[in-house]
């Protein structure tokens, strides 16, 4: 058996995966290779805490060492276990969202020389859960089979016996041991997932075949165009309706406007085939893809500098989306606009768009190439009918005056696409993220500021700083936040019971303070939090100025305050009612040593 530990410090709490009512279950998704068999965890009950957020409710929490138990099949000696891991930690003021892939390598080990189950702390807690299950058990199944064969599917799993107990351990425990030893993957005598034959609501809609697949997929491409999440990139087909209508002859319009809707939906065609390609040899899912936080903000970035441009600021060098611009090679602006376009519309998934790729993305490779290019071909399909009939490129006035109102409206829509984008990613990326769009329009106004450089030595240097510029602050917001220790937020009775007991930290800190926040990002970052917790064993307590509070404004005029930043230690023992004050601004020097001072 293997065992999870979850352990959570200074007042912060995960919900259990049973919370009751309200809260997120704590999940962990475990696999074991080889063999890819996937196991089911065990789960503690937790323990009964009021619900902050809902007064007057009990919710389960783990705030104490948890384990989650992992039953192991006695198939191999080596192996590896692959873990993700979802829960929401919460403290009484606000909670965080948190996932995070585990590994474990176990390599050549004998069960009889490991730890007994029985002899861990958290032992009695687990007969006490099994105990309260039902009577009915789940039976042991041989996977032996299921292991040679190499199925992906879950697996039953038959469990390392335990120790046999000796003369001064208590029997009753005998019973849990054998149901233990019965645990597979939520797999039971009475119950069986292949007893299920559901029903479709719409039979005729089903996905069945190949050939209805391609079907329904080039109509869902179709149907793809017209969905309201693709709107944001109209000025992306502006651009396509719009070509050959600056040209003065009739066949000089036709030539230009079936040459740009061609190119315009082959990069369509092959935004769809390299992605099916991706999508088949990862095995991610259809818009999984959006779900990694550094494609979306590269996403965004790509995004944010296309509006910049339309509002004039500079000119891109690949897709420049004024309608009116000099190209130098119209089919790769074309080209490479319809991959844009069709990249910002894949989030958005069109009717029978959800069937046609449900049944496709667990068929054989070229059944997924087939069906992707389908959808693909659906989506080029008006700008396909656009080349074949290039007399609507004839119709559209020339471009003039009018055409700037159009590019600054569609500057606006790709600005409000960077908030969608911005809506996916997790909350703790905000900022980090609005950073790099900051840094963003200052490398674009440098890259429009290089156009106007004398030298083209001078221009290529103001460009490639620009890109870097850029660059940097991408892979800087995409960077995972360094996790730190949590702060806690004062409270008198909180406080009160604490000083004298443990070392603490307290800061004192408003929204409306721009030296504190200067301080939390050069003195009490991440790295030096977690440097002090370990060497101090220090409780860091936050105080909250941003609107007024009694109690905390009492706090600060008893270390002698009446302004902040303002920081204080508290030592444990005898001396822990006269802190060392620290005010205004400090370096991580000068805090260094108040800590050495103060906490001995």
């Amino acid at each position: 058996m293997a065992a999870l530990i979850l352990e959570t410090k200074n007042g912060w709490y995960t919900y259990s995966h049973n919370p009751g009512k309200m809260g997120q279950p704590t999940t962990l998704k475990a696999k074991m290779m080889p063999g890819n068999i996937f196991l089911n965890p065990l789960y503690l009950p937790g323990k009964l805490k009021d619900d902050p957020f809902n007064k007057g409710s009990k919710i389960g929490t783990y705030y104490d060492p948890t384990p989650i138990l992992i039953p192991i099949p006695s198939t191999t000696k080596s192996f590896t276990l692959k873990t993700e891991l979802s829960l929401l930690m919460c403290s009484d003021t606000a909670c965080l969202p948190v996932k995070s892939e585990l590994n474990f390598a176990g390599m050549g080990f004998t069960p009889a020389e490991l730890p007994p189950a029985r002899e861990q702390k958290w032992w009695p807690l687990f007969v006490k859960s099994r105990a309260e299950l039902p009577e009915n058990r789940i039976l042991l199944k041989d996977i032996a089979d299921k292991v040679n064969d190499k199925k992906s599917e879950p697996a039953t799993v038959k469990t390392a016996a335990s120790p046999q107990p000796d003369s001064a351990t208590d029997n009753s425990t005998e019973p849990i041991l054998e149901q233990t030893e019965q645990l597979v993957n939520g797999v039971s005598s009475g119950f069986d997932f292949k007893k299920f034959t559901p029903r479709p609501f719409t039979p005729g809609l089903e996905v069945t075949d190949l050939t209805t697949a391609i079907l329904f997929g080039i109509l869902a491409g179709f149907l793809l165009n017209f969905m309201p999440c693709v709107l944001p990139v109209i000025s992306l087909k502006l651009s396509t309706l719009m070509a050959g209508a600056k040209h003065d002859s009739t066949s000089e319009q036709k030539r230009s406007f079936r040459e740009h809707n061609v190119f315009f939906a082959l990069g369509i065609i092959l935004y769809f085939g390299v992605l099916s390609g991706i999508l088949g040899a990862t095995g991610m899912a259809w818009g999984q893809i959006f779900q990694k936080p550094p494609v979306v903000i590269a996403l965004t970035g790509i995004v944010f500098a296309l509006s910049l441009s339309l509002f004039g600021l500079f000119n891109l060098p690949v897709v420049d989306l004024k309608i009116d611009a000099d190209h130098s090679s119209p089919r790769r602006q074309a080209l490479f606009t319809g991959i844009l376009a069709t990249l910002l519309a894949t989030p958005c998934s069109g009717p029978f768009l959800g069937g046609v790729l449900g049944w496709a993305m667990v068929q054989k490779h070229y059944v997924i190439g087939s069906v992707f290019l389908s959808v693909g071909a659906g989506m080029a399909l008006p700008y396909i009918l656009m080349a074949i009939f290039p007399a609507l490129g004839t119709r559209f006035p020339r471009p003039g005056a009018w055409t700037i109102w159009i590019e600054r409206a569609a500057g606006f829509f790709l600005a409000g696409t960077c908030i969608y984008l911005l809506s996916i990613l997790p909350e703790n990326m905000f900022i980090p993220v609005m950073i790099f769009m900051w840094f963003t329009a200052v490398a674009a106004w440098m890259w429009g500021l290089a156009g106007s450089s004398d030298s083209k030595g001078g221009m290529y240097l103001l460009r490639a700083t620009a890109l870097a510029i850029c660059i940097s602050a991408g892979i800087w917001s995409a960077s995972p936040p360094e996790r730190t220790a949590h702060w806690i937020g004062f409270e008198r009775a909180d406080f009160a019971g604490r000083i004298g007991q443990e070392p603490m930290l307290v800061e004192f800190t408003a929204d409306w303070c721009p030296s504190c926040k200067v301080l939390e990002q050069t003195t009490l970052t991440p790295s030096n939090l977690n440097r002090w917790q370990e060497k101090y064993g220090l409780t860091f307590i936050r105080v909250d100025l941003t609107s007024p509070d009694k109690n905390a404004d009492d706090f600060l005029r008893a270390l002698g305050s009446r302004s902040i930043p303002l920081a204080a230690i508290f030592s444990t023992g005898e001396n822990a009612n006269s802190p060392t004050v620290i005010r205004d601004l400090y370096t991580t020097g000068q805090m260094d040593e108040a800590l050495s001072q103060t906490i001995k």
